[in-house]
């Protein structure tokens, strides 16, 4: 499975497992779906699924950082130049 597969597959399970919000969903499928205009940024692709696969509602509730919040996923977005 190529790298904005995974990024849609990994949208979709975190968003149908109840953690990834509802309203940041159109915005991740819309880079999974469209490789084209994210050639060259793969390595920024790649770390956005790392944060989608890895996103916990709670990360930064207790004293250790546990997963990604949408917070890192915003930045990677900035990176990205995507918006809503």
């Amino acid at each position: 499975m190529d790298l904005f597969a995974r990024l849609a597959a990994a949208v979709r399970r975190q968003n149908e497992e109840g953690e990834l919000p509802d309203f940041i969903v159109p915005l991740l499928l819309g880079i999974a779906n469209n490789p084209t205009a994210f050639r060259g940024r793969e390595a920024l692709v790649a770390s956005l699924l790392q944060r989608v696969e890895e996103y916990e509602t709670y990360s930064n509730v207790c004293c250790e950082k546990i997963g990604f919040s949408l917070e890192d996923i915003h930045t990677v977005l900035d990176e990205l130049r995507v918006s809503y």
